[in-house]
This record gives C-alpha cells, sequence and structure tokens, in this order.
C-alpha cells in the first residue's frame, strides 16, 4: 500500500506569525471531495464570499439605519402634534430596516434594493412635510454613498441607477416643495439640518469603516493561503524549483548534472508488517519513521525526492550542485542506520533497513500537469535502487565506484559481486562507518525514534 508524503498529505505558510499555520498545513486531514459534497444540499443557504461581505456590511449599515430612524422619531414625537406621524413614519422605517439583510435569500441585489428604497421613501415624505431646509436631502447623497460601498465594483451600473434616482429626487423635492412648511419652526429647522449632515458623515464613515475592516479580514485570509499554499508547494518541491516554476515564463523544468549521488531506503519485510498491521498503526508508524528521516535530510541540508510505501529517496549535488555531495549522502545513511536502530513497529518487531547509494550523472525535472511531481533519472538512479533491492537487511550497500570515491573517509566491509538485474556481476561493498578523522554533517546529530 501507498502512503503519501507530508506534502501530499497535507489538504492550510514561513514567518514566525504563521507557524501555526504551517503546522497544521503539515498535520491536516484530507477530506474527500464526495465527502463533501455529499454534506452540500443544492438548496443550502450558502452565500459566496463577496455576497457574505455584502451582507455583513448591509447589517451593519441597517442597524445604524434603524437607530437613526428611532432617534429621528423621538425627535418628531418631542416637537409637537404636527409631526407625531413623522415619528410613526420614522418608527416604522427603523423596523423595516432591521429586516432587510433577511431580503438576501431572495437575491443579491435584493436587499440593497430594500434598503434604498426605505431611505428614498422615508426621506421623501419627511422632506414633503418638514421642508427641504432641514438638510434631509442630504440622505440622497448618503444613501447613493453607501449604495456603492456595499454592493461594490461589481455591481456599479445598480450603484450609478440608485445614485441617478437620487439626483432626481433630491431635484424635483428641491423645486417643489418650500424650504418650511410650518411643521418647524426655524430653529427646530436648523437644528435639523445640523443633526442631518452630522447624521449623515456618521453613517458614511461607519460604513467605511466597516469596508475597510472586512477588507482587511479578507486580506489576512489571503495571506493564509497564500501561505498554505507556498508550505505545500515547498513541501512538493525544491525551493528553487518551485521558484522556477511559479514564474510564467517556465517552460520545461529540465536540468542536467554531471555528477549527483543518489540513495534508496526501504524497509525488510514490509509486505508482511503491512499485512498484519492495522491500517492506523502502520501510517502511524510510516509516519514517526519518515518526519524523523525528514528531519535527518533537512539538518544534512539535502533533498527528499519522493516516498513511495516504505521506500525512500534522497539526492545529493541535486538542485544545487555540491562537491562533497557523495560524501553528505554517505554521512547522511550512516545516520539513517542509526536513527531506526532502537525503532520497533505497532508489535515490538525490530525495523532493519535497507540502504543503498550509487553516484554519476543524472538528469531532474518536474513532470506533469496535474499531481506534478520532481524526480530524478538515469543509470546512477536505477544502481541505486538495485543496491537497495539486493541490499541485506541493515547495511548499506553501495558500488565499486562509490568505494574507491570515499575510501579514504569511510570504512567499508567487501561484500563481493553480485548478479545486478540490467547491469550483470557488480563488485559492491557495505558502508560501516567513518573513519577516525571524519566527522557528522554540521548539526546532523541522529535521536532515534520511538512509537512509545
Amino acid at each position: 500500500m501507498a502512503i503519501m508524503d507530508d506534502a501530499r498529505l497535507a489538504g492550510g505558510t514561513a514567518t514566525p506569525a504563521s507557524a501555526e499555520l504551517v503546522a497544521a498545513v503539515r498535520r491536516s486531514v484530507c477530506v474527500p471531495t464526495a465527502t463533501v459534497r455529499e454534506c452540500l444540499h443544492p438548496d443550502a443557504d450558502i452565500l459566496s464570499p463577496t455576497v457574505a461581505r455584502s451582507r455583513r456590511i448591509l447589517t451593519r449599515t441597517s442597524r445604524l439605519g434603524a437607530m437613526l430612524s428611532v432617534f429621528f422619531a423621538f425627535q418628531a414625537l418631542s416637537t409637537g402634534p404636527y409631526t407625531m406621524w413623522i415619528g410613526a413614519v420614522n418608527i416604522v422605517s427603523a423596523a423595516l430596516f432591521l429586516m432587510v439583510p433577511a431580503l438576501y435569500r431572495f437575491g443579491e441585489l435584493v436587499a440593497p434594493a430594500a434598503f434604498v428604497l426605505i431611505a428614498y421613501t422615508s426621506v421623501t415624505v419627511v422632506t414633503i412635510n418638514i421642508g427641504t431646509g432641514s438638510g434631509i436631502l442630504l440622505y440622497f447623497a448618503v444613501a447613493g454613498a453607501i449604495t456603492l460601498l456595499i454592493v461594490g465594483l461589481e455591481h456599479l451600473g445598480f450603484a450609478a441607477a440608485v445614485a441617478a434616482v437620487g439626483i432626481v429626487t433630491a431635484s424635483i423635492l428641491e423645486f417643489t416643495v418650500p424650504a418650511h412648511t410650518g411643521a418647524q419652526t426655524e430653529m427646530e429647522s436648523r437644528v435639523s439640518f445640523v443633526i442631518t449632515a452630522v447624521s449623515g458623515c456618521l453613517i458614511v464613515m461607519a460604513t467605511v469603516w466597516s469596508v475597510l475592516r472586512e477588507n482587511a479580514i479578507a486580506q489576512r485570509a489571503i495571506q493564509a493561503e497564500y501561505l498554505r499554499s507556498e508550505t505545500l508547494l515547498a513541501n512538493i518541491l525544491p525551493e528553487s524549483i518551485a521558484q522556477r516554476l511559479k514564474d510564467p515564463a517556465h517552460t520545461v523544468i529540465a536540468d542536467k548534472f554531471d555528477d549527483a549521488s543518489i540513495l534508496f531506503a526501504d524497509i525488510a519485510g514490509y509486505t508482511q508488517r503491512a499485512s498484519d498491521t492495522t491500517p492506523a498503526d502502520l501510517v502511524q508508524f510510516l509516519d514517526t519513521l519518515y518526519t524523523g528521516l525528514d528531519a535527518l535530510v533537512d539538518r544534512h541540508g539535502l533533498e527528499k525526492v519522493k516516498t513511495s510505501g516504505d521506500s525512500y529517496m534522497v539526492v545529493s549535488g541535486i538542485p544545487h550542485g555540491r562537491a562533497d555531495h557523495l560524501e553528505a549522502l554517505a554521512s547522511l545513511a550512516l545516520d539513517f542506520a542509526d536513527e531506526v536502530r532502537e525503532l520497533t513497529d505497532p508489535k515490538g518487531r525490530p525495523v532493519p533497513v535497507r540502504i543503498g547509494i550509487a553516484a554519476g550523472p543524472v538528469v531532474a525535472g518536474v513532470v506533469g500537469s496535474r499531481k506534478f511531481f520532481y524526480d530524478v533519472w538515469g543509470d546512477a538512479v536505477n544502481v541505486a535502487s538495485r543496491m537497495e533491492s539486493t541490499d541485506v537487511a541493515g547495511r548499506i550497500q553501495v558500488p565499486h565506484n562509490v568505494y574507491e570515491r570515499l575510501q579514504h573517509a569511510y570504512q567499508f566491509e567487501e561484500r563481493g559481486e553480485i548478479d545486478v538485474k540490467g547491469k550483470g556481476l557488480m563488485r559492491t561493498w557495505y558502508l560501516v562507518g567513518r573513519t577516525s578523522g571524519a566527522s557528522r554533517a554540521d548539526g546532523a546529530q541522529s535521536s532515534p525514534c520511538s512509537m512509545a
């Protein structure tokens, strides 16, 4: 059975602020798309992010409109018996404003249109009865501006139509309704003008604040998604390859390396372990093993290419060449052996690992358009795979040319000639340790894995 690596297990990138996000991405549990779809009904009341944003803004603005209507209602009721019915109009308007957000279920523009209709109607009725001197016509401009903020540029035509209707209505009222109808005294009219101007500015500022708040939330969400996608990409590809892949000018990513080294590691007896171990225990075991190996690869500054079931592939000198690539990979192989020496499977059995190493010219690149991956090809890859598959459990096998290049710094035991598929007889050696003058890679200290 094939177990996907961290990159493919990660379904939510990194700066310290995004550390929790990155950790969540690395350990997230993927939910099959089909399962998600089964949970969603076609008639479910699900709003798109843009509509949901508009609804939140309109909800806040409608509440402000209701508060202002209640304020003007009390003002009218306290002025005198001639304006009591104007107070009633404002009370009704306040109730209608509070009901507006519920109209989104009927369409994206139904609720904003209802908001404008309530505002324009109440302003027109009040203007006809108290006159234009109170400055209440300013609310036509306020309503037009608020509409644009609510619906956004996606519905600029709708906002323009609302503004046009407001301009026409305000112009008609200005030329047909006197400044003072006698419902208010001159002082009351001036006070109303000041209140109208102040409240109009406040409601516009509050709506702008709401829009900016929504934009800030959206920006944080975009940043979180960006970090998540960057983390996923970094788990799939080497960083330099990921940067090249994101370049719109890139065509084919393929690089030739005249000399690089390859390592394959494999659990001996994996098939038997997989058959008598529960899926959950098997996945946990492989996750523990690969997490420890991944940390070792990172500390040695090398590159894990892929895992397939229990097979683990690492390259050195790719995608960036280095003169000591073979020495670095040999050091990693020895640390691999130390890492798993005390490791046991879920049933308490030892976990012997076969490791094979080879070196030579290879080609590396990204293939595929969906579920693309970075891979390495060449004779050295084939030889490294054969070194692992023909190895003895618990040993690190290398061909003779690798022995010749490493014998000055590492200790070997000769195995002799073995028959290698596709290559014939090959003289191989076991890598057993470092010479007294050799040392581990910087920072590469082993810490045995444990299933406890």
